[in-house]
């Protein structure tokens, strides 16, 4: 409980101001997400009334807590995108992929290549580098783009959103108090029937009542133009890079609850197991086996790794001042007040982790932005729910956090011009692709919960 002795009505009515001023400044001053939450956090901590030393002491431990896990998984997780980026390594999974399993089943190739190539590269790089293939498939096939571009970016959309090596995910799994080990196990399992729901199911039957032709005018710009590398990656390295940080990560969940807690291997399991660890040590194979072994200069690879930094300078920000934020929301006693109007409502509490998290991706467009805030939002309120696995509350976040896209997401109209769709066309095809495979999403918890 905070020092500070305010009214339960004040801290409230502080809470709900602070919600509301941050969604303006976002959508109609259009202020930078990471001072629109710092703005935001200062006057619900003014009202709130905390002592002026205890405000500072809080944004500092918020913004030092937070980015103290999150800041070296962003980093590591767009390092080791940008070098499977620049050296092709995406296309080399995807045409083996194809081979294997045959032209017949190349919309299943495509998600299986979007679910591995999301693990470590970001949704909006991911899309930029690879939607080719997917205009490059239409036009063999002459069927419309969207029975393969779905699949690829339903495939995508959910890593993206669920799996821990993103930072929207990370950030929540950290302000949650969840074991990023398990929330990336849980979130490989929840994404691919998402994935297939809206990519396959839906992507088939959209695409047989939509016809889009592969805009060709498009693809000698989007085409991947970095300067090419001495050899091609081997497909043992591609993969060994994508799922290490799973295969570490997964060790060290699963092996110290088969082992003595006081086994020197449950002590290293846990430690290679770390987040922290495994994007470290993933990072360190990809200057290997994506550098230095295809003929990569130390110069050139200086240069995609400080382009790959500066690439996620401002992300970082945003995450640290959702956790800012979220720390104001505790030190106030803000967190309490919420607590009791949910609590007063009998909602569910990963139906209303989800719902928060919905409206706010609805409201800022960004799924990174929307997850780490509604994380903030959510942890006070998931602390008075014990016998729920706070797993699932992550999971619920991010699932709410990609519920839907509209014009105000940068990704909406990406995908609307490198698809050659129309506003209405993305919205019938994109958002509700979205829609559909959250909702899967959020059916899939609720049975979950039954047995976690």
């Amino acid at each position: 409980m905070p020092s500070h002795a305010s009214p339960p009505g004040l801290l409230l009515l502080s809470a709900l101001a602070a919600i509301t001023l941050l969604l303006f400044l976002i959508l109609y001053a259009k202020v930078h997400a990471f001072f629109a939450l710092l703005f935001s956090s200062l006057i619900l901590a003014l009202m709130s009334g905390m002592p002026p030393h205890s405000i500072v002491l809080s944004f500092q431990k918020g913004m030092g807590d937070l980015l103290g896990s999150v800041a070296v998984i962003i980093a590591a997780g767009a390092v080791v995108g940008r070098l499977i980026e620049v050296t092709r390594a995406g296309e080399v999974i995807a045409h083996r992929l194809i081979a294997l399993l045959g032209s017949a089943r190349v919309p299943w190739a495509v998600l299986a290549f979007g679910y591995l190539i999301g693990i470590p590269v970001f949704y909006d790089v991911a899309f930029m580098t690879f939607v080719p293939l997917a205009w490059n498939l239409s036009k063999l096939a002459k069927r419309s783009l969207l029975f393969y571009v779905l699949p690829l970016i339903a495939a995508l959309m959910t890593t993206t959103a669920l799996v821990p090596t993103n930072p929207g995910t990370a950030a929540a799994a950290q302000l949650l108090g969840a074991e990023i080990g398990k929330v990336m196990l849980c979130g490989l399992f929840l994404g691919l029937p998402m994935a297939v729901v809206g990519g396959i199911v839906y992507g088939r039957w959209i695409g047989s009542r939509i016809y889009i032709e592969a805009p060709e005018h498009l693809m000698p710009k989007v085409a991947t133009t970095h300067e090419s590398v001495i050899r091609v990656p081997s497909l043992v390295s591609i993969v060994s890079v994508i799922l290490l940080p799973v295969m570490l990560m997964a060790m060290g969940v699963l092996l110290p609850s088969w082992l003595p807690a006081d086994s020197k291997l449950t002590a290293w399991s846990k430690f290679v197991g770390h987040p922290i660890v495994a994007l470290i040590s993933t990072t360190a194979l990809s200057f290997l086996v994506l550098g230095v072994r295809l003929g990569i200069s130390p110069a050139t690879l200086m240069r995609h790794t400080t382009q790959a930094l500066n690439s996620v300078g401002s992300l970082i920000l945003i995450i640290g001042a959702s956790g800012a934020f979220r720390q104001i929301v505790v030190d106030s006693g803000s967190g309490d007040s919420l607590v009791r109007l949910v609590l007063s409502t009998r909602f569910s509490p990963l139906v209303m982790a989800y719902l928060v998290a919905a409206v706010l991706r609805i409201a800022l467009g960004s799924a990174t932005a929307s997850i780490a805030t509604a994380a903030g939002l959510v942890a006070p309120i998931a602390q008075s729910f014990p016998n729920v696995n706070v797993v699932l509350i992550v999971m619920a976040v991010a699932v709410g956090g990609s519920v839907f896209s509209y014009v105000n997401d940068a990704g909406f109209w990406m995908v609307k011009e490198y698809c050659g769709l129309s506003v209405a066309q993305t919205i019938k095809s994109y958002s509700v692709m979205k829609l559909i495979a959250s909702l899967t999403g959020l059916l899939l918890l609720w049975i979950l919960s039954h047995f976690m």
